[in-house]
């Protein structure tokens, strides 16, 4: 018996073996790409248990204009495109790996309820915070706030506390400071986090119609991965997140369906992340049409 179950060993491991390799060479066609292509087409071309975070900041179906397009359509249809965008997702993980949506509320409720608590194993909604000078209504309180699930694909998800670690409340403590003599580099951020939106005058700002801030972004990257690790950014957008990656040293791939997006992430990624003025919002152009070039190079370096 002893002998057929190292023969069966030794088969399942060479077995093991030749489908990670044959994996990571159909990821390494993918990796540091993006493609001008809807999301769910690249998905499904990605091998089971090949990445090892996927991150998604979705159209929230609620009229928002993308490059001159709108995709508000029925909510059982939008429900169920996010379900099998999930899905997707999920599958592509590995056992380790970590899946980030980033949606309103009720959305990312219906996504939960009928399918992510059934199929995942665990998730957890955290809540992001800012201000905001739009949505206020005299008949409720002010919508100032999305939600972030965070699925685990098993127990065993990779989480970095370390680094993304951030100062205890009372670090003379005697408890706290044990911690720290034992390496901890802090506590573990609380469920909500609160990061501003990104203004249409900040420097990170494009012409795309919806940006999360890059610090959020880079604080769930850190969380779950370390360098070389595979990072799918499932839209494009205005190309922040992905240049993120490349700083940070992940390798990235990602999707944008829309042309114009997809030219700036391009010239972007050609041009170390730089934002050309072509790619910011009118008002800003036409600003820096009045600043002499040489004075608007300092002043972007002072930044």
């Amino acid at each position: 018996m002893r002998v057929i179950w190292c023969c069966t060993s030794k088969i399942f491991g060479t077995i093991f073996r030749k489908m990670s390799y044959m994996n990571n060479q159909k990821i390494n066609s993918f990796r540091n790409r993006v493609l001008n292509d809807d999301v769910l087409n690249v998905l499904k071309q990605l091998p089971d248990e090949s990445l090892d975070m996927v991150y998604g900041d979705p159209d929230y179906n609620v009229g928002i204009n993308y490059a001159g397009k709108n995709y508000t359509t029925k909510w059982d249809e939008y429900i169920n495109g996010y379900i099998e965008l999930a899905k997707e997702s999920m599958r592509v993980l590995k056992p380790t790996g970590n899946l980030f949506m980033i949606n309103y509320p009720k959305q990312n409720a219906y996504l939960r309820v009928k399918y992510l608590d059934d199929n995942t194993y665990d998730v957890q909604d955290y809540v992001w915070t800012y201000n905001t000078n739009v949505g206020h209504s005299p008949k409720r309180f002010t919508t100032a706030h999305r939600s972030i699930l965070h699925c685990r694909k098993t127990k065993n998800n990779n989480f970095y506390k370390n680094q993304v670690a951030v100062p205890y409340k009372n670090p003379t403590d005697k408890r706290i400071l044990n911690n720290l003599a034992n390496g901890s580099k802090g506590r573990m951020p609380y469920s909500w986090f609160y990061f501003n939106l990104v203004k249409n005058v900040s420097k990170d700002k494009t012409f795309h119609a919806c940006q999360i801030p890059l610090p959020l972004v880079e604080m769930l990257i850190r969380s779950c991965t370390k360098k070389n690790d595979d990072v799918f950014i499932l839209f494009g957008g205005s190309g922040s997140e992905i240049v993120l990656c490349e700083n940070l040293k992940r390798n990235f791939i990602s999707c944008e369906i829309h042309t114009d997006y997809y030219q700036m992430i391009l010239d972007r990624l050609g041009n170390n992340g730089k934002i050309k003025d072509e790619y910011r919002l009118d008002f800003i152009q036409q600003k820096n049409k009045k600043i002499p070039t040489q004075t608007r190079d300092l002043f972007t370096i002072g930044k």
